[in-house]
């Protein structure tokens, strides 16, 4: 490593060099009799560590010291006072002016050179071996810029909150972002800091960079963290000018980069670059989620337009048609031929408007925030036989646990899975098997439903007891979430994925969208839906990634 030993006297020079020389072998003295001819060196080649007396032909070593650490951050700066030089004075404003380390004037010959090595060993140490403290401190502003990239809002916000946590992170000044620009085909400053700005050749900041210009286009189209030691004699270097001696470089996978310099050569190491990559990785998290905000801001923009157009649009027509039906009756004579065909009619009246207000709940369920609290199984089916026409079905609960969730949307999802158990599971029959309407559960047998709309099928046929069906709700054996199932005909294994397509219905009754908003219910709860069969044979909904409400440990 460069040492750089700052003197007026050449002896005294000469003697601090040598000191350097012979109790650390590894490093290479470099030697400046004024403040200025340091500064000069300090611009031209990579040093370690600054070793200077108080007293300098051109300027005092503190005033050297705070030129140092405005133009080149953090050096290791170890300032030893010859006799006569040093103070408690001098020592408090040293410190005050950033000194990594300060030897008292006292002493000549070997014994302060050792002293002076033992600083340097100590200063350098520092940088390069984080205490206990500092990685602490790394740690805690890593936990505070993952919370600030949370709350972002923009992709400025979020570059904003990444140059200063890495600044922070790693004690430096100058750290910039680059965003890709996908049309440009460059990668462009978002946000940095205020030191990266003032160290730019160019005077509105760092530029973009495009291929092969420079070690910031290299690390994005290679996707690798790269420490670069030595920036001025890399092949990639932008600005071979540069007082930029070492660069980090963090991918942010295909959105841009995260770059820290230091004036210190060789100045990163392996945790630096973990370190890098994590933050990268919270910001890539942030980048990602205000993607998925925009996406989902378009899609309810859409959905909004969706349902804008349902409710007025559809339902306007659709109650003047109301209205004409019930004039038609009142013309029509009750023995006329004309009235099966007004029943035709109004059924299919019913049918769009039960359409319009399935498409409704999709268009809200995508749309609308979640308010979760706790539910109970027994009150879900108690509001669904409220709710749904349960046709003398029997509900059951085999627990009474609760589980946290949107009351409002549980209990819409509730209701669908009854009444597509209800509808296909019962033995009644409200439409004629001849008509040729088919039940949802795609049943062979001779049990047709009136109004079976299509959330099931089944190729087999069974015998039916008279009696109504049964639902039963209950735990998942591992505790991951809750089931509900049927002794209906079931549903074939072929259109168990199938039933959840929007529209998907083998039935005239059927507008195939109940099922399809049960799933975007339990999607919306972050859970998930599969259909199986039940032990009695019928249909089996297991709603998995439950959060349930602890019990009570003194019931």
């Amino acid at each position: 490593m460069n040492v750089l030993c700052v003197d007026g006297d050449p002896d005294s020079l000469e003697r601090t060099a040598a000191s350097v020389r012979r109790e650390l072998p590894d490093a290479r003295p470099r030697s400046a009799g004024t403040a200025e001819e340091a500064l000069d060196l300090l611009s031209g080649e990579p040093v370690e560590c600054v070793v200077t007396a108080q007293e300098l032909p051109d300027r005092t070593g503190i005033e050297l010291l705070e030129s140092v650490r405005s133009s080149h951050g953090e050096v290791p700066f170890v300032l030893a006072p010859k006799a006569g030089t040093g103070s408690e004075v001098v020592a408090s404003e040293a410190v005050a002016s950033g000194v990594s380390a300060y030897v008292p004037s006292e002493g000549e010959g070997a014994d302060r050179g050792a002293r002076i090595v033992a600083c340097v060993r100590e200063a350098v140490g520092r940088r390069d071996a984080p205490t206990a403290a500092e990685r602490d401190r790394q740690l805690v502003a890593l936990h505070e810029a993952n919370a600030a990239l949370i709350s972002a809002t923009t992709r400025e916000e979020v570059a904003t909150v990444a140059v200063e946590a890495m600044s922070d992170i790693h004690g430096l000044v100058a750290s910039t972002v680059y965003l890709y620009d996908e049309e440009a085909n460059v990668v462009e400053p978002i946000a940095s800091t205020d030191a990266a700005m003032r160290l730019s050749w160019d005077t509105d900041g760092p530029p973009a960079y495009g291929p092969g210009e420079s070690i910031v286009w290299r690390v994005f189209e290679r996707g690798r963290a790269e420490a670069v030691g030595d920036v001025p004699s890399d092949p990639d270097v932008a600005n071979p000018e540069t007082t930029i001696q070492s660069q980090l470089t963090v991918p942010l996978e295909g959105y841009g980069v995260l770059v820290t310099g230091s004036h210190v050569p060789n100045a990163f190491d392996e945790r630096d670059v973990t370190l890098g990559r994590i933050l990268a990785g919270n910001v890539v998290a942030a980048l990602e989620q205000l993607d998925r905000r925009r996406e989902l801001a378009r899609r309810n923009e859409r959905l909004d337009e969706f349902a804008s157009v349902v409710s007025h649009d559809l339902r306007n027509p659709l109650s003047v048609a109301v209205g004409r039906l019930e004039l038609a009756r009142t013309v029509v004579d009750d023995d006329s031929p004309a009235n099966e065909h007004l029943e035709s009619v109004e059924y299919a009246l019913d049918r769009i408007e039960t359409l319009i207000d399935d498409l409704l709940r999709l268009a809200r369920e995508a749309t609308e925030a979640l308010e979760t609290e706790s539910v109970s199984f027994p009150d879900l089916l108690e509001h669904c036989r409220g709710a749904v026409d349960v046709d003398g079905a029997t509900l059951r609960a085999e627990t009474d646990r609760a589980i946290y969730a949107d009351e409002g949307r549980v209990r819409q999802c509730f209701e669908n899975l009854v009444r597509n158990s209800v509808e296909h599971s019962s033995t009644g029959s409200r439409i004629p098997e001849e008509s040729g309407d088919s039940v949802e559960h795609g049943s062979t047998g001779s049990r047709a439903s009136p109004g079976d709309s299509v959330e099931h099928g089944s190729t087999g046929s069974r015998p039916q007891a008279d009696r109504g069906p049964t639902v039963v709700v209950g735990e998942l054996p591992d505790g991951s979430g809750f089931f509900l199932e049927d002794d209906g005909p079931g549903i074939p294994p072929e259109d168990r994925k199938r039933v959840f397509e929007a529209g998907y219905s083998t039935g005239r009754d059927g507008t195939g969208f109940g099922l399809r908003i049960v799933e975007r219910i339990v999607e919306s709860h972050g859970w998930e839906i599969a259909v199986t069969e039940g032990e009695a044979g019928g249909a089996r909904f297991e709603v998995t990634g439950v959060e349930f409400v602890a019990d009570d440990p003194e019931e």
